[in-house]
């Protein structure tokens, strides 16, 4: 029966992994806005041997734009991994995928090395939790494309491997590696970084001269090698950095904060009731730790909750700050199943999460849940990046050579090697043409455009069902509105 049980097991991670990739290789369900601000710079490492995004520069430096607002090692992985892959128009989403599958893996290794030192025992009750454990986890993975929290979901599932599997001489090291990596990736997530590796080394009883030297050597070294190899002046990217984190985090403030808290954290289309998840975790982690009275580390746990929040709620769009510690909240979830299942182990607390654990997983799965069979009900319907991309030319054809074309924040990966002619701002006076794509704008009919004439419309007005169960407001693809400057 367990052998049955670890086949369908297998069969079922083979299943999400695939659908992902195959999501992945129809550039589907197509990027978010951020996308535009980081990955475009991949594809001119890569073409231009240049750290610049003509796309989005966020002011900084207008002239030459750029990389300036966000350190570069994500754009760089990206650049890097689309170099070892054949030469096709979605390779950008696929490098993301390999990521996440590669973070996969790394979170998987955790809870093996975990299930052997706490000598955690199969059982038809771990295998049935592990499948709506896992497809859960593929429904937070593949939510926040074209971020470099991507790449620090990565990390953060490394260091919880590293610190699982805690080499004796190295692994103290290796997190200050981590730690460095992560830092010339997303400066944000390194902050949860530090005040957890910091908790880490109280818990453990290990407040020694020596870990603490260890650690800091290994963020030293990714932090020299970084400023060796920076192609320009560290200055100007700890400049771009602050002015950038000035507009973004400290001025935007949402005006609907309880509106909006309902849309990111609990209604949220691709992972509903995500905020949950994070809050089982912590307050795991506050009954461990008031149980062995870790006064120390209750203080920076109420720290990491704090920033987590600070940069979550701030602006709460920003939910990929919260979402980028799903390796970390996964694991604990995991724990806390296992602690359920322990026979000498009875806590009301623990006993009665066990059905809220499993039924909050089974509505985060939702989501991907409604991506899958919106992908496979709307395919006779499907109009492919391969269509956008014929559309575009002819529109490019007939676009006068000092003269730009607006596109949708989901298109660029398919005008690159026009980007001198493209721009995503609706308000760039120079724009002869607009592209609209109906993915994103809740649309059936093309809206009308101050200064535009529509020209051509291939918007599908009806809207994408399951038999008769509705699965959202337009259809997930390529079909695009035409106009022209009047």
């Amino acid at each position: 029966m367990k052998k049955i049980l670890v086949a369908f097991l297998i069969l079922i991670f083979s299943v999400y992994t695939i659908l992902t990739f195959l999501f992945a290789f129809n550039g589907y369900p197509g990027f978010i806005q951020d996308s535009t601000c980081f990955l475009p710079t991949a594809y001119f490492i890569n073409h231009y041997h240049q750290l610049i995004n003509p796309l989005y520069d966020a002011g900084l430096d207008p002239i030459m734009h750029k990389f300036l607002f966000y350190p570069p090692l994500f754009p760089y992985t990206v650049a890097y991994i689309i170099r070892t892959l054949p030469d096709f128009d979605n390779t950008i989403q696929v490098a993301l995928t390999i990521i996440d599958f590669f973070s996969v893996i790394i979170l998987l290794a955790s809870v093996y090395i975990y299930c052997r030192k706490k000598k955690i025992q199969a059982s038809i009750q771990l295998y049935l939790f592990l499948m709506i454990w896992l497809l859960g986890l593929f429904s937070f993975y593949g939510i926040i494309e074209g971020r470099p929290e991507v790449l620090s979901r990565f990390f953060i599932a490394c260091f919880l491997l590293n610190n699982m599997y805690r080499n004796k001489r190295f692994y103290n090291l290796n997190d200050g590696l981590i730690i460095g990596l992560n830092l010339i990736t997303s400066p944000i997530s390194t902050f949860y970084l530090m005040v957890i590796k910091l908790g880490l080394i109280i818990y453990q009883n290990n407040s020694k001269l020596k870990p603490i030297l260890q650690t800091i050597a290994g963020f030293v070294i990714i932090m020299i090698g970084f400023t060796i190899v920076y192609p320009y002046h560290l200055t100007e990217l700890i400049a771009g950095l602050h002015k950038h984190s000035q507009n973004v985090i400290v001025n935007r403030i949402g005006t609907a904060a309880f509106e909006n808290f309902i849309r990111f954290y609990i209604s949220y289309t691709y992972v509903p009731f995500c905020i949950f998840n994070f809050i089982i975790a912590i307050a795991y982690v506050y009954y461990v730790l008031i149980k062995r009275n870790k006064i120390i580390c209750i203080a920076l746990l109420t720290v990491l909750t704090g920033l987590v929040a600070y940069f979550s709620f701030k602006d709460m769009a920003m939910n990929y700050n919260m979402l980028v510690l799903a390796p970390l909240c996964f694991f604990l979830l995991f724990v806390i199943f296992t602690q359920i299942l322990n026979p000498s182990i009875f806590n009301p607390f623990l006993k009665a999460s066990s059905v809220i654990i499993i039924l909050l997983l089974f509505v985060n799965s939702i989501g991907f849940i409604r991506k899958s069979l919106l992908f496979f009900s709307t395919e006779g319907n499907k109009v492919s990046y391969q269509d956008f991309r014929k559309d575009f030319i002819e529109v490019y054809n007939s676009t006068k050579k000092d003269k730009k074309i607006i596109v949708s924040f989901s298109l660029w990966p398919y005008c690159l090697d026009k980007f001198k002619n493209i721009t995503m701002s609706n308000k760039d006076t120079s724009a002869q043409y607009m592209m609209i794509q109906q993915l994103y704008s809740g649309q059936t009919e093309p809206q009308p455009q101050p200064g535009f004439k529509l020209i051509k419309n291939s918007f599908i007005t009806k809207h994408p069902k399951f038999g008769k169960l509705p699965l959202g407001n337009t259809y997930p693809w390529f079909q695009t509105a035409v106009y022209e400057r009047k």
